[in-house]
């Protein structure tokens, strides 16, 4: 583990696999603007935005990750406003580890009409034993991990260009049965390009040669996080999800990780949009209480143009 990653270790909620270098590396290879501003020990990744009619802005995926010294954590925040002030930024956008965070942030603070990640999530202590973690699983996930087995579906991991291939059509066809947004192909290809394959894996539920489902898991920090999941729909009676969670689960605790992360559930809100998907992965974890991220937070530079941003979006 290297020093990068052990400070994320020590001073986030979740790994901080979104503000390492192989997030900065995929985000330049998918042609985004994006860099680190540094204090000593600590740096934080900023990706630039660019919007019509209203310009730039800055945005910190689940950052800055400050870490114990209130003095360095003040700097680095005015090295953030600094940088965009010189580069004529209108708002910039932070999505902290914890609410108390914001005080090192001078100005203009509003709370943002978008979280770009998850603020809300389930995370499974991997310390346990999968013994225990069954056990704490409700009974019909149980029940379906194992009519999954019976029913002949097999886990494995994706080898190829082709498997890969083969989730990303499955992306689709989730997205488009469950009304959602999904990235496009290459934005699958390009993190697999540039992501270490220790620590990001894709598992794919097959039944009699054919891909049924699969998950997409991240490893750092000590956490797994399940980045995306997609499931064929006239399939979804062989329960493959359950199982692939399952095994995602296994791997996560085999590679050592000490929790795993569910990524995205609804408590406080858009709960019935996120009902399915929420009773789903409680099912894992029916015994923890979720994780709160406070959100993101705009911090204005320039009020005129920021504001004209809100009226747009409020139009929209």
């Amino acid at each position: 583990m290297n020093n990068r990653e052990d400070f994320l270790r020590k001073n986030s909620l979740d790994g901080g696999f979104l503000q390492s270098k192989y997030w900065f590396d995929f985000q330049k290879k998918i042609d985004k603007k994006a860099f680190f501003i540094e204090n000593g020990d600590s740096k934080v990744l900023v990706i630039e935005n660019k919007l019509p009619i209203v310009g730039s802005y800055f945005y910190v995926p689940r950052g800055p990750v400050f870490s114990s010294e209130e003095k360095d954590n003040l700097i680095l925040a005015r090295k953030i406003r600094k940088k965009a002030q010189e580069k004529k930024i209108n708002w910039f956008r932070i999505e902290s580890q914890k609410k108390e965070d914001l005080k090192y942030f001078e100005g203009l603070i509003f709370k943002s009409k978008k979280n770009h990640q998850p603020a809300e999530t389930l995370v499974l202590d991997l310390t346990k034993s999968l013994e225990d973690i069954l056990a704490g699983m409700k009974q019909k996930t149980r029940y379906n991990i194992k009519l999954a087995k019976k029913k002949g579906v097999e886990i494995i991991t994706a080898k190829n260009k082709k498997d890969i291939d083969c989730f990303c059509e499955l992306i689709k066809e989730t997205a488009k049965r469950d009304k959602v947004k999904f990235h496009k192909k290459y934005y699958y290809q390009a993190m697999f390009e540039v992501v270490p394959k220790r620590n990001l894996e894709l598992l794919l539920a097959k039944k009699d040669k054919k891909i049924i489902g699969g998950v997409l898991v991240s490893y750092f920090g000590g956490v797994a996080t399940y980045l995306h999941g997609a499931s064929s729909s006239k399939d979804r009676n062989l329960m493959a999800n359950y199982l692939l969670q399952w095994e995602a689960i296994k791997r996560a605790k085999k590679k050592e990780m000490i929790k795993y992360d569910f990524f995205g559930i609804a408590v406080n809100e858009n709960q019935k949009k996120w009902e399915g998907i929420t009773r789903f992965k409680k099912g894992f974890a029916s015994e923890f209480e979720p994780v709160i991220f406070p959100g993101c937070y705009d911090l204005v530079l320039n009020p005129v143009k920021y504001f004209l941003y809100r009226v747009i979006q409020i139009i929209k």
